[in-house]
Parts: structure tokens; sequence; C-alpha cells
């Protein structure tokens, strides 16, 4: 079903939600590796991007949240926690994005785990 369809289906609170986290760390991750190429130079650019990889990823895959199939919400649930895994060690370090990327990640696994988001990507459930 098309998004021009009369009654067509509007996303589910969770995955909306789950999106916006998922694009709102994307987002973060290319603000924070600008700055720290900005003010401190391109290694640390690079040191301050790499920790923002599986959010980037997951970003992406954010962007086809329309879309219907059960392999998209498992992919989010796996790069969710990829992401949690990876940036762990940024609390110890105090490097961004510090607890937000394993908060993030958490809340984007519990949210796509709900009933809603499952029928969502995979509507004979």
């Amino acid at each position: 079903m098309s998004e021009g369809e009369v009654g067509a289906q509007r996303m589910p609170g969770p995955v909306r939600v789950a999106q916006l986290v998922a694009l709102g760390m994307a987002g973060m991750g290319i603000v924070c590796t600008a700055s720290a190429g900005w003010l401190l130079g391109g290694r640390l650019a690079l040191v301050t991007g790499l920790a923002f990889v599986p959010a980037w990823l997951l970003g992406g895959l954010a962007l086809a949240f329309g879309a219907e199939g059960d392999s998209i919400r498992v992919a989010a649930i796996l790069l969710s926690g990829l992401n949690m895994l990876w940036t762990i060690p940024s609390i110890t370090a105090g490097h961004p994005p510090g607890w937000l990327g394993p908060a993030a990640s958490l809340v984007m696994i519990v949210l796509l785990f709900r009933r809603s988001s499952r029928r969502w990507f995979e509507p004979g459930w």
C-alpha cells in the first residue's frame, strides 16, 4: 500500500520512536565527528567517527522502516545490539556517544520487540 492511497496504514508509535532514535543517533554522530574534525583535527575526527559506525548503519536502516519484511526489524535489533556493545567503551573513555549509545540502543531493542512493531513489519503475523 503506498503513502498516497486513501486509508494507508500509519506507522505505529513504537516504530516511529525507534526510527527517530536511530536517525537522532546517526545525526549526533555526524555532528560529533564534524566538530571533532573542526576543533581537534582529522585524526581525532576519525577516532570519533569510528564510534558511530553502527549508529550510521542503523540510521540508514531506519529509513527503510516503511518497507514490509521482518528482516528489517531483526536487522535493526541486531544492529542495536552491536551499537550497544560498540559504544560501551566510550563511557569509560569519556568519548562520544558516552551513555547515550547504549541507552538509545536499549530503547530501540525494547520498542522493536513490541507487538505493534512486529505487526508493522510482518502484517500477516
